[in-house]
């Protein structure tokens, strides 16, 4: 989101983050995963699903229908703590097996006169344990110290990553900033 609003901030009326990655000390993704607000991160716990090495096929490929219960169960606390079984199988048979490698390490930082102009909202997940909450809001806050006259507009969602599905709290946040 930072880089696109960095690149054409002036078609965007507003980014919207949903526990997301919102840099702007440090230079991209990675760089936040050793920050002490990450500690409690449960990420590596998804890297149990990785099949093969990123730097031979320059995608991240990993295996979400790993028969390995313990893949399993480490996804589910990764991304979906409170989900049902089912809906853990659900969540899965959306996800892509190939993720850019690239993207963790792609210099992301917004900058304040161009990405700092946009209005920006941030849906905190406060039951995320791929992002925690402590990193969320040290993306909020230092966005905010960037641009104090452009504060973000927080929202809170008690969900874990994936945590929206059959709640309609992001429907009504999504509604109420479209209607603005």
């Amino acid at each position: 989101m930072s880089r696109v609003g960095k690149a054409i901030p002036d078609l965007l009326d507003r980014v919207v983050y949903v526990a997301a990655y919102c840099c702007v000390d440090l230079p991209n993704m990675a760089a936040y995963l050793e920050t002490p607000e990450n500690s409690e991160s449960l990420f590596p716990q998804l890297t149990a699903a990785m099949v093969a090495d990123p730097a031979v096929l320059g995608v991240s490929r990993l295996n979400w229908r790993s028969a390995d219960p313990a893949v399993f169960q480490g996804v589910k606390a990764a991304l979906a703590g409170d989900f049902s079984d089912e809906g853990v199988n659900r969540l899965l048979n959306m996800l892509e097996p190939d993720e850019t490698a690239g993207i963790p390490m792609a210099e992301a930082r917004g900058q304040a006169e161009t990405w700092g102009r946009i209005p920006r909202t941030y849906v905190r997940f406060t039951l995320d344990r791929l992002v925690p909450p402590a990193l969320q809001d040290r993306f909020i806050n230092e966005a905010d110290r960037l641009t104090p006259d452009n504060l973000t507009d927080v929202r809170s969602v008690a969900a874990p990553h994936f945590g929206p599905f059959d709640r309609p709290e992001l429907v009504d946040i999504f509604a109420e900033l479209a209607s603005r």
